[in-house]
């Protein structure tokens, strides 16, 4: 797909590309180059991280564990 630069350098993403990565006004990118390529990427928000699949569960009492751990090494 084919994309525009604008006069003040305004990036236009094609309409199907923003909807294929729910890419919505407002929303962040992340843009980086490499050599002479440009790449855009949509900046995850805290929505799209809580809609993902668990990596793995944890219970509460772990997290406490973990907590006290690190507030112990931290001197906290």
């Amino acid at each position: 797909m084919i994309g525009k630069v604008g006069k003040k350098g305004e990036l236009y993403i094609p309409k199907k590309v923003r909807e294929a990565i729910n890419l919505k006004p407002g929303d962040e990118v992340l843009v980086e180059v490499r050599g002479k390529e440009l790449i855009i990427r949509k900046k995850r928000s805290i929505i799209d991280v809580l809609m993902e699949e668990p990596v793995s569960k944890v219970s509460v009492d772990e997290l406490r564990e973990v907590r006290d751990k690190l507030s112990r090494l931290l001197g906290a």
